[in-house]
């Protein structure tokens, strides 16, 4: 692991994924939401800037990660699978994408998806309004981010009571904007 992100952080010139590696070479326990959290924003980072495959590389960290009954741990192998599906998709490799989203849906709770349409769709976007209307850009950043992991879960997974298109243009929209953070 330390060999691979050494080498994404020499590699690639942006601060959050400098910032990020760093993290990660400081402190990485696989038993930590925290540690865990910054594998998957490294990943989504590596995403955003179009490095897919050190992305598939940090996602790999977490394959052999099985659910342990914890959420709070899970969103972030969760995450990561949803992110390497993605990829595999859009390359057309269909059947190992299908493959992790065949394991994500095993602690999934589809029925429960209309709870979150709202969050989705209205309050994900007056977050990122009142913080560009009242504080710094960075911090609408975050919300975008949060969208943007929200639309690949949700989008990956499926089930989700929004079309694939909305979650596309939404993916597309928010890389673009997260792209051109240094």
């Amino acid at each position: 692991m330390t060999e691979l992100i050494e080498s994404i952080r020499d590699k690639i010139d942006k601060k959050k994924v400098t910032s990020l590696c760093n993290k990660i070479l400081k402190k990485c326990s696989f038993k930590s939401g925290k540690d865990l959290q910054n594998i998957s924003a490294l990943a989504t980072w590596l995403y955003i800037y179009g490095y897919y495959d050190e992305m598939l590389k940090v996602c790999d960290l977490l394959k052999d990660m099985e659910f342990s009954g914890d959420y709070d741990i899970w969103f972030n192998p969760d995450m990561v699978m949803c992110l390497k599906s993605r990829v595999l998709r859009e390359r057309g490799e269909t059947e190992a994408s299908q493959v992790l989203i065949d394991k994500i849906n095993e602690h999934r709770h589809p029925e429960l998806y209309e709870n979150l349409v709202e969050s989705y769709v209205v309050d994900m976007d007056i977050n990122i309004a009142e913080e560009l209307k009242n504080r710094p850009r960075s911090l609408a950043d975050g919300w975008r981010f949060c969208k943007l992991q929200s639309a690949i879960r949700y989008r990956e997974a499926g089930k989700f009571p929004v079309s694939d298109e909305k979650f596309d243009n939404d993916i597309e929209e928010l890389t673009a904007i997260l792209r051109q953070v240094k």
